[in-house]
């Protein structure tokens, strides 16, 4: 019983992890890499447009916290990184931060904390509230493009991670392992088969009674569990 209650834990973190994945952004939905810049300043804002656009950035702006966070509300996705001031009126760039962090993983929205403030103490408020990096003004233009960039590169690979394991997960509950992994070789220019062949075999076809009911009250790991005790 304990064993299989682990495993509807690792079934229902399996299931957030997919949610996380649900979680538009802007690149996934157009051509470009949005960038949302959030501060109060409009020469920063200008400072900011002015040197990712070159990159081919798409830069949207929000001029406080709780403009930003509205607008993620409303339109339904993400953008691909945010360049947050610390510093701002009403809703501070940490609290901001916070409530960002209760709905999005640090991967599916990366968020660089921008301060003119360069202690320690400050770096390390940023990073407790949720922030993948943190800047200090007055920045280089090649430092910030250099970190923006390393944080989208981060997600990519954060991506594909998770979507490997995923569809191997899935593959997982159809296939054997042995057949999995020859599915993942190269055997393009190999005469050997995916598949095992048999020159023999023996089916069997058997009606479980109450089985569509029963399927749709389980978890699938826990009905392929039933069914291997059943025949094996």
């Amino acid at each position: 019983e304990r064993e299989r209650e682990r495993e509807r834990e690792r079934e229902r973190e399996r299931e957030r992890e997919r949610e996380r994945q649900q979680v538009k952004t802007y690149s996934m939905l157009y051509t470009e890499t949005e960038i949302m810049s959030v501060d109060d300043n409009l020469v920063n804002q200008l400072v900011v447009e002015t040197v990712l656009k070159p990159h081919k950035f798409k830069i949207t702006q929000c001029m406080d916290g709780k403009e930003a966070l509205e607008l993620i509300a409303e339109r339904g996705y993400l953008p691909d990184l945010m360049l947050l001031d610390a510093m701002m009126p009403e809703i501070d760039g940490y609290e901001v931060c916070r409530q960002l962090r209760a709905q999005y993983h640090t991967s599916a929205l990366p968020i660089i904390m921008v301060s003119a403030r360069n202690n320690e103490e400050s770096l390390i408020a940023g990073l407790q509230a949720g922030a993948n990096d943190y800047v200090t003004k007055p920045f280089s233009k090649h430092e910030l493009v250099a970190r923006v960039q390393t944080q989208l590169k981060l997600k990519h690979a954060w991506q594909a991670e998770v979507d490997s394991r995923l569809s191997h997960e899935l593959l997982g509950k159809m296939l054997p392992n042995h057949i999995i992994t020859r599915l993942k070789e190269d055997r393009l220019e190999s005469s050997d088969p995916i598949v095992d062949a048999h020159d023999k075999v023996t089916l069997l076809f058997s009606d479980i009674v109450g089985y569509t009911s029963l399927a749709s009250k389980i978890e699938i790991t826990e009905l392929i569990q039933i069914l291997n005790t059943m025949f094996s």
